[in-house]
Parts: C-alpha cells; sequence; structure tokens
C-alpha cells in the first residue's frame, strides 16, 4: 500500500530530527501546502547527495525557529543546485543559510535566494558568496539594485569564480565609492589587469588586487563626476600597460588633489582620454605634470572658467601642442607632457605668465656686482616650503657671494613692472652687502652683550617670556656666556623676546640700507618709492594685534611711508613718537651696521618702559584693557596675553635677513650651526608678506608620494622627478652641469641628454657623479716605466725639447730692456738719406708658454676587462700603461692636464673618476690613482664628455683639448645604438663648438660599422694593435698641440 505525503516526509525528518519534531514540523507544511514540494526536493537531493540530505533534514528546525519555512521550498531548491555541483558548498548553506534569512527582511529573502540560485548556474562558491553577503549588500545598496550587482556578479563567475568571489565581497565598497552606471566600466577596467604568468597561465592576480584597493583610491577622489574620468583614462592606459594603469591609479587621487578647483579637475580628465587613445605614457606624463603646468599657467583663477582666453587658454596652448607633437612622434609626446625637453619647457614658458629669473639673472648679476663691489651670483630660491610655512624670501648667502631671488615674479600685469621689481630686490640686497649688514663684527658689541646679560636674568622672566625662550633656547644666562656669543642670533637670544628685538632690528636695518641707496644712487629713487607706495596702499592693521606688535609695525611704515600718508592710533601714538624719534638717527650716512644694533636695543628698553604703565583705551565703551592686550581691532577672545610674539610683516620687495650668520667670519658657525640655516623660521622676526602680490610668486606644488624607480621611464633612481619649476625657472644652461648638493665624497652634477628620435634634449635627464679615485701604492707606475724604460727617457728628452724657453727675444720694438743694434743702424740711414726714421729700436724680452689645457677621457667599463690576444694583459692594463707615460711625457713639456675615469650604471649614476685634476701638483698621487683604476660598469659616453667639457671651459688657455679614449661602443642602461650613438655625436659637437678640440682613439677593431657616424665631426683614430697603444699616445698627443 502507497504511502501518504504526510507519512513519507514524517518518516524522512523522524530519521533526523525525532517523532516529535518530524511531527511538528510536517504539519506546518503541510497547513503551509508545501509538504509535497519539500518531500520532492528531499528525494532529489538525497539522490544527489545522502550527507547533504541528511544536512538539509537537521537544518529545518533552525530555520522554523528563525522564520524562514515560509521560503523552504526555494531553500531547498537552492541547497539542491549548490549540492548538485559541491557537496562542500551545500553542508556550508546548509549551516549558515537560518541566520542568513533570518537577518533578512521576510520580503527579500526570496530575491536573496532567487539570486543566489541563479548564480550557482555559474558556480556555486560564488553563489553561496552571495548569499551569505545578502545582508551586508542591502545595507550599501538599494533592494532594486540588487539583480544588477548579481548579473555583474554573474559575469565575473562565467571567467573565473575567484574574480566573483572577491567582486561580491568588495560590493559594499564599490557601491559607496560608485554609481551603479559606473560600475561596469569599473571591472572592464580590472579586467584588462589579467596577464600572462611567467608558466603562460592567466594570471588574476592584478585584477583581484584592483578589486580589493580601487574602491578606497577612487573614494579618495571628492568629485564624483572626476571618478568616472579616472576610470576611462585608466581603462584605456591598461589596454597598453597593465601596470601604468595600476600606478596612475594609484597617483590619481594626489594629483587631482594638487588641482586648484573641481573645474579644473573636470578639464583635465576630459582631455585626458584623448592623450590616452594615442598613447598610454603620454597620457600618464600628461596626468603627472597638470598640477605643475596649472599653477605655472592659471595661477590667479582657481576656475578655468574664470580664466577663459587666459589662462585657460593658455593650458589648451599648452596642450594642443603636446597633440601636434604626438601626431608624428609617441616618443616625442612622452617627453613633451613630462616636460623633459628644452621644446616642452620652451612652450610652457612661452604661455606663462610672469618674468622667469632666468631670463635677467645676467643683467641682475651686474647690476649688483655694480653696486656692491664684489662678485656676486645670482640664483633662484628654493621652491618647497613646508605645509603652513612661510615661503622663502630674497636673501644673500652664508658666504655672501651670492643673492638668492624668488624664480618667478608675476606680482605686476607687464614685463617691465616685475622687471622692476626684480631690479628692487636685488638692489637691497646688494646694498646689504655694500653697506656692511654682513659685514658686522660682533665682538665691536662686547659691551651691549655684558650690558644685556646683566639687564636680563632667568629671575626677570615673566610666563610669557618663558614660553619665548622655548623658541630661541640659546639664553642660558651663564658667566661664559659673553664668550659664545658670536652672532647676532645668539645675541637676541638673550633677550625675553627675542622676537621683538629681531623685528625692530629688522626694520631699522632695512631702513638704512634703504635710505643709503637712495642717497647713493638716485636713479633707484623712483623705483624705491614705486615699491613702497604699493606695499603700504595694501597694508592693513592685522586684527588682535599688541601694542607692541603695532608699535614695530608703525615703525615699518613710518620707515618707508612719506609723511601724513598713514594714520597711527591715537592711543598710541605718544609711544610711537617717542620711539620713532630715537630711531630716525640711522637714516643719516654715518650711521653703520652696528649702530643700528645699538639703536634697537635701546628701542627695546624703551618699549619696555613705555608700556608698563600704558592702558589701552578702546574706541568704544570698553573697559580698560592691560597694555599688552590689543588695541580693540580685535574680538575680545583675541586680546588675551596667552598668544607670543606674532613677528611683523614686512614688504614683498624686502628680503629676510638671517641675524644666526651676521657678526661671524665667513664659515664660522655657532654651536648649533645655524649660520647655514634658511631665514625666516618661525620665531625668528620678520615674516613675508601676506597682502596681495606679498606672497612668494611662483611657489612649487607638493610633489606626488608615488614611489619612483629606473622602471619608470620618466623618473630617476634615488631622486624625486624635477618639478616644472624646478626646470623651467632653473638659473644656469644645463648642458654645462647644474651642481647639486651630495655627499662631501661626491660632488652630483646634471646634464641634458640629446635624444636623436625626437630632435630634443631630455632636460637635467643625466646624473653625473664626481669622485677622487682611491689610492694604491706606486708599484704599477714603477712597474710601468721601468718596462718601458728607453722609450721613457726618449719621450722625455722629445717633450723637454718642445718646451718652449721661459723668455723671448723680440726685436722692432718701441720699448724695451736693451738696444736692437740692426734697427738702430736702420734708424740713422734712414735719417741721414731724409725718409721718417722709425723709433721701434728696442728688444723687449717677453715670457713665452705653451698655453694648453689638455683632459683625458677614459673609458672604463666592463669591457676594458677583457684579455688580449697575447699575454695575461687586458685592456684596461694598457690604458693604465698608456696614462702613465703619458703623464711623464706631460710633466717634462709643462701643460695643463687633467686625467678622468668614466662609467655608466643608468642615468641617475654616471661615474666620473678624477685621477688627476689641472691644479694638483703631487706627480706621485696621479700614479697611484692610475695603478688603483679597475674596470667598472658600462659607458654612457654623452654625460662624461659634457663634464669633461665643462671642465676644460673652466682653465684659462689658449688651446683646450679633450681626447677620449674608448675600447667600443657606447652603452648603459635605456643608452643603445642610434641613441647612443646620437648623443655622443651631439656632445662632441657641443665641445667643438664651445671652444674645445675634441680628437677620439678607440682600440675597438670593429669600429667601422659606427665610428665614422658618431665621430664623424671630430678627428679620430682607430689603434688595431692595442698594444702599441702606451708608445703611440704621447706621439699623438704631440701631434695634436704642435
Amino acid at each position: 500500500m502507497e504511502q501518504s505525503v504526510h507519512e513519507q516526509l514524517t518518516a524522512r525528518l523522524t530519521q533526523g530530527l525525532g517523532q516529535a519534531a518530524a511531527g511538528q514540523l510536517v504539519g506546518e507544511l503541510e497547513r503551509a501546502g508545501r509538504a509535497a514540494a519539500v518531500l520532492a526536493l528531499l528525494d532529489e537531493l538525497r539522490e544527489v547527495s545522502v550527507k547533504a540530505s541528511a544536512g538539509a533534514v537537521e537544518t529545518l528546525p533552525e530555520l522554523q525557529r528563525r522564520g524562514g519555512l515560509s521560503d523552504v521550498v526555494a531553500w531547498l531548491d537552492l541547497g539542491v543546485a549548490l549540492a548538485e555541483s559541491s557537496g562542500a558548498a551545500a553542508l556550508k548553506y546548509w549551516k549558515d543559510s537560518p541566520l542568513v534569512l533570518g537577518l533578512l527582511e521576510p520580503a527579500m529573502r526570496g530575491a536573496a535566494l532567487s539570486l543566489a540560485l541563479e548564480l550557482a548556474e555559474d558556480d556555486p562558491n560564488v553563489a553561496l558568496e552571495f548569499f551569505r553577503r545578502t545582508p551586508e549588500l542591502l545595507t550599501a545598496l538599494p533592494a532594486s539594485d540588487l539583480r544588477a550587482w548579481a548579473e555583474a556578479c554573474a559575469e565575473l563567475a562565467r571567467v573565473e569564480y575567484v574574480l566573483g568571489i572577491e567582486f561580491v565581497r568588495q560590493v559594499p565598497a564599490v557601491a559607496q565609492a560608485l554609481p551603479l552606471d559606473l560600475v561596469r566600466p569599473w571591472i572592464r577596467f580590472g579586467m584588462k589587469l589579467v596577464t600572462q604568468n611567467s608558466l603562460g597561465k592567466t594570471d588574476y592576480v592584478g585584477t583581484l588586487e584592483f578589486f580589493r584597493t580601487s574602491p578606497a583610491i577612487l573614494s579618495d577622489i571628492e568629485c564624483r563626476p572626476v571618478r568616472a574620468g579616472v576610470i576611462d583614462v585608466g581603462s584605456v592606459v591598461a589596454d597598453r600597460s597593465p601596470q601604468l594603469a595600476i600606478d596612475f591609479l594609484a597617483e590619481a587621487p594626489a594629483l587631482l588633489r594638487r588641482l586648484p578647483s573641481d573645474d579644473w579637475r573636470r578639464r583635465v580628465m576630459r582631455y585626458a582620454p584623448l592623450v590616452a587613445e594615442r598613447d598610454a605614457e603620454a597620457a600618464v606624463s600628461y596626468m603627472r605634470r597638470c598640477p605643475e603646468i596649472i599653477a605655472l599657467l592659471a595661477p590667479t583663477h582657481p576656475s578655468p572658467l574664470e580664466g577663459e582666453g587666459q589662462e585657460g587658454g593658455k593650458f589648451e596652448q599648452w596642450f594642443t601642442g603636446g597633440m601636434e607633437v604626438l601626431e608624428f612622434s609617441a616618443d616625442g609626446a612622452r617627453a613633451y607632457f613630462a616636460l623633459e625637453t628644452k621644446k616642452a619647457l620652451a612652450s610652457v614658458e612661452q604661455a606663462m605668465s610672469g618674468v622667469p629669473l632666468r631670463k635677467i639673472a645676467r643683467s641682475l648679476k651686474l647690476f649688483a656686482q655694480g653696486l656692491c663691489g664684489s662678485d656676486v651670483a645670482i640664483q633662484s630660491l628654493p621652491e618647497m616650503t613646508e605645509p603652513g610655512k612661510e615661503p622663502p624670501r630674497a636673501t644673500v648667502s652664508a658666504d655672501g657671494r651670492t643673492i638668492l631671488l624668488p624664480s618667478l615674479l608675476r606680482r605686476y600685469p607687464t614685463y617691465e613692472e616685475n622687471v622692476r621689481l626684480y631690479t628692487v630686490m636685488a638692489a637691497h640686497e646688494a646694498g646689504h652687502l655694500e653697506f656692511g649688514t654682513y659685514a658686522l663684527n660682533v665682538a665691536t658689541l662686547a659691551d651691549l652683550v655684558a650690558d644685556v646679560q646683566r639687564r636680563y636674568t632667568r629671575d626677570s622672566w615673566d610666563e610669557r617670556d618663558v614660553r619665548e625662550k622655548q623658541v630661541a633656547p640659546f639664553a642660558q644666562v651663564s658667566p661664559v656666556a659673553q664668550e659664545t656669543v658670536r652672532s647676532l642670533g645668539q645675541l637676541f637670544a638673550l633677550y625675553p623676546q627675542p622676537g621683538v628685538i629681531r623685528d625692530l632690528w629688522t626694520v631699522l636695518e632695512d631702513a638704512r640700507v634703504e635710505s643709503l641707496l637712495r642717497h647713493e644712487y638716485p636713479g633707484l629713487r623712483a623705483d624705491l618709492a614705486r615699491q613702497a607706495q604699493d606695499a603700504i596702499r595694501t597694508h592693513t592693521l592685522t586684527q588682535g594685534m599688541t601694542v607692541r606688535e603695532i608699535v614695530v609695525d608703525a615703525l615699518l611704515l613710518l620707515s618707508t611711508a612719506e609723511p601724513g600718508t598713514f594714520q597711527i592710533p591715537d592711543s598710541i601714538a605718544g609711544v610711537v613718537e617717542r620711539v620713532w624719534t630715537e630711531c630716525r638717527t640711522i637714516l643719516q650716512p654715518p650711521a653703520t651696521a652696528a649702530d643700528v644694533v645699538r639703536v634697537a636695543d635701546r628701542m627695546y628698553v624703551l618699549l619696555d618702559e613705555l608700556l608698563k604703565p600704558v592702558t589701552i583705551q578702546q574706541q568704544t565703551d570698553v573697559p580698560k584693557q592691560e597694555p599688552e592686550q590689543a588695541l580693540g581691532v580685535g574680538p575680545q577672545a583675541s586680546e588675551t596675553q596667552t598668544d607670543r610674539y606674532k613677528p611683523v610683516t614686512n614688504w614683498v620687495y624686502r628680503g629676510a635677513m638671517n641675524p644666526d650668520i651676521i657678526g661671524t667670519k665667513p664659515g664660522d658657525v655657532g654651536e648649533s650651526g645655524q649660520s647655514q640655516a634658511p631665514v625666516g623660521t618661525e620665531g625668528s622676526g620678520i615674516t613675508a608678506s601676506n597682502a596681495p602680490g606679498g606672497t612668494r610668486e611662483g611657489s612649487k606644488p607638493a610633489p606626488t608620494a608615488s614611489g619612483v624607480g629606473l622602471a619608470d621611464p620618466h623618473r630617476m633612481a634615488g631622486t624625486t622627478p624635477d618639478s616644472a619649476a624646478d626646470q623651467l625657472l632653473n638659473v644656469g644652461d644645463d648642458r654645462r652641469g647644474a651642481h647639486v648638493p651630495a655627499s662631501p665624497s661626491e660632488r652630483v652634477f646634471l646634464y641634458d641628454e640629446w635624444d636623436g628620435l625626437i630632435q630634443d634634449y631630455r632636460s637635467r635627464w643625466c646624473r653625473v657623479v664626481e669622485q677622487t679615485a682611491a689610492e694604491a701604492t706606486a708599484d704599477f707606475a714603477e712597474l710601468t716605466l721601468a718596462a718601458h724604460g728607453p722609450a721613457v727617457r726618449l719621450l722625455r728628452r722629445y717633450f723637454e725639447s718642445i718646451r718652449p724657453p721661459g723668455l723671448r727675444r723680440v726685436h722692432g720694438q718701441t720699448d724695451g730692456e736693451e738696444i736692437d743694434l740692426d734697427a738702430l743702424v736702420r734708424r740713422a740711414a734712414d735719417r741721414a738719406a731724409g725718409a721718417e726714421p722709425s723709433d721701434r729700436i728696442y728688444i723687449r724680452r717677453e715670457k713665452r708658454e705653451r698655453n694648453v689645457a689638455v683632459a683625458f677621457l677614459v673609458d672604463l667599463s666592463g669591457s676594458t676587462s677583457r684579455q688580449l690576444e697575447t699575454g695575461s694583459r687586458r685592456v684596461i692594463d694598457v690604458e693604465k700603461e698608456s696614462l702613465v707615460l703619458l703623464c711623464e711625457a706631460l710633466e717634462a713639456v709643462g701643460d695643463q692636464y687633467a686625467v678622468y675615469g668614466y662609467s655608466g650604471r643608468g642615468r641617475a649614476q654616471v661615474d666620473f673618476v678624477v685621477m688627476k685634476e689641472f691644479d694638483e701638483r703631487d706627480r706621485n698621487l696621479p700614479a697611484r690613482r692610475i695603478g688603483a683604476v679597475t674596470p667598472l660598469h658600462q659607458n654612457r659616453d654623452g654625460a662624461a664628455i659634457r663634464h669633461s667639457t665643462a671642465k676644460l671651459l673652466a682653465r684659462d688657455a689658449r688651446i683646450k683639448l679633450l681626447v677620449l679614449l674608448s675600447d667600443g661602443k657606447p652603452l648603459d642602461d635605456g643608452y643603445a645604438d642610434e641613441y647612443a650613438l646620437e648623443d655622443t655625436k651631439r656632445a662632441l659637437r657641443e665641445a667643438r663648438m664651445a671652444g674645445v678640440n675634441p680628437f677620439c682613439i678607440t682600440v675597438d677593431r670593429n669600429a667601422d660599422d659606427y665610428l665614422k657616424r658618431m665621430y664623424g665631426d671630430v678627428n679620430f683614430l682607430v689603434i688595431d694593435r692595442i698594444a702599441a697603444l702606451p708608445e703611440r699616445l704621447p706621439r699623438i698627443y704631440q701631434r695634436l698641440t704642435a
């Protein structure tokens, strides 16, 4: 007899749950009309997996407890689908599903089970993950969007189930970062990061990492519409280079934050795909440089719409120039947008507003030298400043040999007005040099130092003083303090309020120098007056200034403005009048820098005396305040005495003086080494102007924080990429080498490099590291001289014979040391014959010299380690022997000479080894260095040639000769074939055009295929038997200098 559904279902459930529990469940299922469906699904499940079927039965009571029996059919249906593909997935499902359904709203349970069932058709693990995370998804998504996200998940699962699982896990983060319409473009971007591993198998690591990290990166971009642009550009870049796309995405938030507004961000991202569609690397270069370009071209408008036709148009002009280059050369466009070439920098300079210092640095140098009467250099100030701190101001270097000015000025709308501002700035700093500001000897103030120490003891400091002394902790009064005061900075630190005395001194010293400039150079008066008027016109009292601050500010105005052009508050007019009367003495020509220090000290004391009994009455009916409270120009909260003295704002055309380097001898630093510190540190006195036009011009935005390495063609290992301002506004000729700071044992120079493919220089591309060669014993040199004994003696005799005598007798001169008898006889004969007699009847002895400077540049690449065909000697050994013999010959003839070696480890490390410098006179030292030389790495000829040329151009010689000794074709990282040949050829041509005569010697027997192309513009020689080099090299030199 056939059993009923009730009996079959009861029997099935009793096996796992017991009769009582089974009966209760069956009854509830029958009342809901689901008993037959449940029985059918359990039978189907048992056919698939007995274990999975038992798991379902055991889970039913928990499902009932959580109110899930209303969806039991869909629940079992999903379980069957999972069990058919993965028993393990089904068991996990039974375990977790009651809790998941309990967390869902009843209305959403069916939809969740249905979507998971659809996903199970592609992969059970993805379906299970989606179902388990549905409650979390619904907290981040509208319920109506759940299907769309599930469909996207299904598409990924069909490719690889791991991608589907990771996508599900990241859906909440993605939903927070992107609207639904950007999800599929985002997925397409990620899928383009799929690569092949070394075994030829598909590698999804890049895509998985993209899913995990990109939501946070995109969320870091505040403007949501811009996120779509980042995805579009990244996706296009990923088509060409997945790694470059990852780098771009990582850098995007920082790059976009550096743009001034959302309008600029949208514009930049609108243009980026146009570049990316043509070349991925060019697009990334474009994005990396846009913040700097906009800062240079459009500094005044936060929105491109405000500057339409001006700043906005200039940016488009720069962009259009890059797209035109891209039409013909992808490499050229990459260099253009990365600002790596001279043409790219020129295009920015052409579009840029304002006046770069480099354009007028030479004229300012001559002008400053004419004022101060000494040889001073003009250099640009560093562009970077710490966040929240004022940019550096015009100043003089610690050694007094360099005037540092802003790299760019655009305060005024016209070129001429900005040039006049540069002129006034340079005049002010030159005036400080000319009129003794930096020549002050603190020893002449010994009596003042002693008086200050007696006057201010620790017992006299109040709470305010102690707070301020934390800024200048030097003032620890002691019996030996007088001996340790070596600079004005240390003297000022003895005062309870160092900021006040520094400001008084700065205002008065600037006023003294400016008065002398007006008196000594009438032509400067109009420009000085113009700058003063502009500064005063934009000057306003700061809210909440204390009495001392307002008095110092009034002194600044009185020392600059014409009488009656500004008003002093009545409440302190008497104080200001007393102080200014004392100060006016420094405006008389006899006043010196020492007088200013003494007057500043008296003013400090006078302020203390005058302000003690003073109370300040506000203009309105407000109770009287203490003397140090504000003048009634700000809210009560700002008038407390808790803040330190705030330095007064100086005029923009006046530079910054560092008292820490004044009063010391050049190079004599204090115990803290402050004499080399930059000017204008916190608490040290007057700051840069914050008035309109008073801020530092052309300051550069912060660089990106992304890592750098040689794998990135736009970066240099161990360095950050040069900013647009660094390259564009750098004062000097980069091809002659820009010296940059390095370790004490090394000197680092940056040089351009010629790219024949784009027909332009890559700016500041190579880093030449100059260092002195190590020393060994003299054994190598002694053995070489002994082995070539007869040849050495012959060479010395020959070169000594061509050395000119010390003096020569020059006949037929108008004056001299003795009478030329032959000329005297001819004169007498001419006179007797009635002809005009000549007065050239003297003999003069003139010094005669061989005016020759020669630099020998030797290839030290690894290829010089190869052995010769005969014997055990290497190429490097023969080169070293040749140099030893050559040095003997050159010492005999007396020419100026230097010996250098070079090798390359990429453009970031071109080693330049000094074996002998021109001015070294120790004959044994070069021999020991030559003996220690060993083969190094590769060879980057162009940079080494340029550095040698720069050294030769610094020599005072009529004939300048560069002899290059190489064993083969130039080769280095990123420097090979046509690129290397073209750059070497260009470097040799540059040397010849600069007045240096290059001569190239190669020992490469197979050089015919490239030698004429590389050395075609200069003389060269191929030595096919390298063993003959030691004897031939001195003779070659003799012919070159004959």
